[in-house]
């Protein structure tokens, strides 16, 4: 292997677990405040992405104006969805909330063909290009990925020592002690729902220039983070980092020699993983019933 490919294969490997990365997190929030899995929480993503297509190429507005209402109306959509919908269904339980969440995620992908059919849509790159670092060439557009990507990342981290972010991982630590705390849960709870489905629609704004929209894109991203979420460990956001990371890696580089047969090698890895760490890299077992 050239120093070339390594270092071009390590860029798309961290690009891809960027976008991971922010879907997983997304993910872990909702999951560990709300307790809802959120099976839609990819298909926010692909809306992302179609909304920075409309709105750059169909509107015609700058692309930064895209990344503000992909993020800020997935964060209000999410939240909505939330209060009509979910809220009622948590008195009924997980698995209530688990299959409403797939019934969204269904309906979204619905709407998705019927408005803009199978076919990929495609948002102008924003730096079309490429730049040189020695021997080695980048895309101008997976590094701006990169970049954004881990500019929304350390905002989500310094979102979370505010003090609604310390709320929050106090209602997933305890919801009932948070409560007796004077935390107001009802009003965390839709708020946690907002920042993860915004986290989704950010990251569809910011891989829309590289790889367009196309429905499917949200189940590809939301089975990786599902893979992300058992290697860093549920419920551990600095493990679903550490996680969407090794993923895209991975990805990356057994891509090169396998090709589409990649995802079989990170299955392998990963049983491997849950074989000797159950909890996953920094989660912790799930209790066994009647031990």
């Amino acid at each position: 292997m050239t120093l070339y490919l390594f270092f071009q294969l390590l860029a798309n490997g961290i690009m891809s677990g960027g976008t991971y990365a922010l879907v997983a997190c997304g993910l872990t929030l909702t999951l560990g405040v709300v307790k809802i899995f959120n099976f839609a929480q990819g298909d926010f993503l692909m809306l992302g992405s179609y909304a920075t297509f409309a709105i750059v190429v169909s509107l015609g507005f700058p692309y930064l104006v895209a990344v503000l209402a992909g993020l800020v109306s997935m964060a209000i959509l999410g939240a909505l969805i939330y209060l009509g919908i979910l809220q009622r269904s948590l008195k009924f339980g997980f698995f209530n909330s688990l299959l409403i969440t797939v019934f969204i995620s269904t309906v979204i992908e619905q709407v998705a063909v019927l408005t803009f059919a199978q076919q990929t849509r495609t948002t102008p790159a924003v730096f079309p290009g490429t730049i040189s670092m020695g021997d080695v060439i980048f895309s101008k557009g997976k590094l701006l990925v990169i970049a954004c990507s881990i500019v929304v990342l350390v905002a989500l981290q310094l979102f979370m020592k505010l003090k609604i972010g310390k709320a929050m991982l106090a209602s997933a630590e305890n919801s009932d002690v948070a409560t007796l705390m004077g935390i107001n849960a009802k009003q965390i709870f839709w708020v946690t729902m907002a920042v993860g489905c915004g986290l989704s629609g950010i990251a569809g704004t910011i891989v829309a220039p590289v790889y367009g929209a196309y429905q499917m894109m949200g189940a590809t991203v939301f089975s990786r983070a599902l893979l992300v979420l058992m290697v860093g460990g549920i419920g551990s956001m600095p493990g679903a980092l550490i996680g969407a990371f090794l993923i895209g890696i991975v990805e990356s580089f057994a891509f090169q020699f396998v090709g589409y047969l990649n995802i079989i090698v990170i299955l392998v890895g990963v049983a491997v993983l849950m074989f000797f760490r159950p909890g996953g890299l920094l989660g912790k077992p799930m209790p066994v019933p009647g031990e």
